[in-house]
């Protein structure tokens, strides 16, 4: 459920915004093209429901922007952004069955070597929350598997060979 979180947001603010020239799942933030907008599930507190356990994640949504005029001017570029993620992603649940997002926190991380790039790199923190549902031993095995296909023609969408990894 958790990449499915960071997925489902990647892809709304893919869709809604118009002007990042990149969104995607990383907390490196180490974005070529900008205005770009980094994704990641990070943390989370747990709590016993009756005999289900409940994940409050935190969603980390970071933004990169760039001016190389002033710091006047990149922080006049990156409100914009700041605000329409907000608006983007507030009350949603993505189609997903977890909690709606709530906005709990905005930060300036930028660091001196972005600076000095002409940089501004804001976080955003959003909560939500879901349900662990219990698993059976051979669901519990398949998240400790991952299966790999190969393409060796280009174009061709049937797997030339494959590989199941077993991650116990």
């Amino acid at each position: 459920m958790l990449a499915d979180i960071e997925n489902k947001v990647a892809e709304r603010l893919n869709l809604k915004l118009a002007e990042p020239k990149r969104v995607g799942i990383d907390e490196a933030h180490t974005a070529l093209a900008v205005p770009a907008i980094d994704v990641v599930v990070v943390g989370g507190s747990f709590e016993r429901i009756a005999q289900k356990y409940k994940i409050t994640p935190s969603v980390y949504v970071i933004v990169t922007f760039q001016h190389l005029r002033s710091t006047s001017d990149r922080r006049k570029g990156i409100y914009p952004i700041v605000e329409a993620i907000v608006a983007c992603l507030v009350g949603q649940n993505l189609g997903l069955t977890i909690d709606a997002l709530v906005p709990i926190r905005m930060d300036n991380i930028t660091n001196q070597e972005e600076a000095a790039a002409g940089q501004l790199v804001y976080q955003l923190e959003f909560r939500t929350g879901f349900i662990f549902e219990r698993m059976t031993d051979e669901q519990i095995g398949d998240l400790l598997k991952v299966g790999l296909n190969y393409y060796l023609k280009p174009g061709d969408d049937t797997a030339d060979a494959s590989d199941l990894v077993s991650l116990t």
